[in-house]
């Protein structure tokens, strides 16, 4: 019951405090019946809402590769009785396979990444852990159409929508997705946005007065002081109409 508890404050202290802009948009955009992912779920407070959201007639599909974390959400999942969420303890990548998981830390942690950063080379904990793409994953379980992507992969997100191009072009979910310079190895904030729109999605950034076109994004300016309110890191990217996704 405690866990439960601790839970559902996580939930609002996001809807209200943390990522205040981005909940409301999902609660405002995701309809009752959709369908939607959680890529790096944690703690669950983005699956939370999303299973509010899409209610017993949706579906969400939330993917933490951490063991503790994804065996605590599978609990309070099955506690509560949400036969709309399904946990995976699972990463996702462009291919399937194996791949090595930095825990700042130990434990859990949620900088965890496969990414090599200065944030990761000193974890204290490294594990292997099974991947696979977000295609595979969908062609072998099958799902009414994905709506809605959330994704934070600490620097491994360009990898991730990579292994996820068929069900993007497909399906034309919209995507929110965290983005950092200082989690990223070997590429920029802007490369992950080239790539999506070069599948036809149109970005934006959530800035403290709200959203603002992806142009007015500057990693040097935005991405300079972690914590302070010009901060920015969250990115919705959506499917522009009557672009042809093939």
């Amino acid at each position: 019951m405690i866990d439960r508890i601790r839970w559902v404050y996580r939930a609002w202290r996001y809807r209200l405090k943390v990522e205040r802009q981005e909940i409301r948009w999902i609660l405002r955009n995701l309809r009752p019946g959709e369908t939607a992912v959680d890529i790096g779920a944690h703690k669950g407070a983005y699956t939370y809402w999303l299973h509010r959201r899409a209610g017993p007639l949706g579906q969400v599909f939330a993917f933490e590769p951490q063991p503790v974390l994804a065996k605590r959400l599978l609990s309070l999942v099955r506690g509560a009785g949400l036969a709309n969420v399904r946990v995976e303890q699972l990463g996702l990548s462009s291919m399937p396979g194996s791949m090595e998981l930095s825990i700042p830390g130990g434990g859990s942690s949620p900088s965890a990444s496969f990414e090599s950063t200065e944030d990761t080379r000193g974890a204290n904990l490294k594990m292997p852990v099974e991947v696979t793409t977000l295609d595979r994953y969908f062609s072998a379980t099958g799902s009414a159409p994905i709506r809605f992507i959330k994704c934070d992969a600490e620097g491994h997100e360009l990898q991730v929508f990579r292994g996820a191009e068929q069900t993007l072009r497909r399906d034309r979910p919209d995507l929110m997705f965290e983005c950092e310079q200082r989690h990223l190895a070997d590429h920029t904030p802007h490369d992950v946005f080239a790539y999506l729109e070069g599948l036809g999605y149109r970005g934006q950034a959530f800035a403290a007065n709200g959203l603002v076109d992806i142009e007015h994004f500057d990693p040097a300016d935005h991405q300079a002081q972690p914590g302070s309110p010009a901060y920015i890191n969250n990115f919705l990217f959506r499917a522009q109409r009557g672009t042809d996704s093939s």
